[in-house]
């Protein structure tokens, strides 16, 4: 079983480290390849967890899919549904996919951000509440309706410059 703790001890490591590469193989059997002209992210369908990254020293265009730098991807965040609570067993305030809007308060006290509002990109209303632990930032994403957990994500605040909680 996995806790939280044993993938942000990889924030900041470069993807091909070996150390880094070694974590994945012995958690994963199915991801997917990193290619930056698809997304940032190589996912895990079976797991229902998607491990992102930053890549400030790629050159590419999107548009037409051509890579001119590779770059160096830089594990900074991984979002996970709930289908993944069959291998975590530890989050932050030992929180559950089971829980609602209310009981994540109940355990973790008042998010430092929360944002709501609709996305026009997905064409749906949102509400995301986030807490700062030292310098890890614990995202809820919520189903507004119903409150429940859509998934949750952690990210290494000064990896993610466009999302730096302060």
């Amino acid at each position: 079983m996995l806790s939280y703790k044993d993938f942000i001890v990889y924030f900041g490591c470069q993807l091909n480290a070996s150390d880094f590469q070694s974590f994945l193989v012995e958690i994963f059997n199915d991801l997917t390849s990193y290619d930056i002209t698809e997304s940032d992210y190589i996912v895990s369908e079976v797991m229902g967890i998607e491990l992102g990254f930053t890549n400030k020293s790629a050159i590419y265009d999107d548009d037409d899919r051509v890579i001119f730098e590779k770059g160096d991807p830089i594990f900074s965040h991984f979002t996970a549904y709930p289908k993944s609570s069959a291998q975590f067993t530890k989050w932050p305030f030992n929180i559950s996919f089971d829980d609602r809007r209310d009981n994540v308060f109940q355990k973790a006290g008042i998010p430092a951000q929360t944002n709501e509002g609709y996305a026009d990109f997905l064409k749906r209303n949102f509400l995301v509440d986030s807490y700062k632990i030292d310098d890890v930032i614990f995202t809820v994403d919520y189903n507004p309706d119903s409150n429940t957990i859509n998934f949750m994500q952690m990210r290494g605040n000064s990896l993610m410059e466009h999302l730096t909680l302060k």
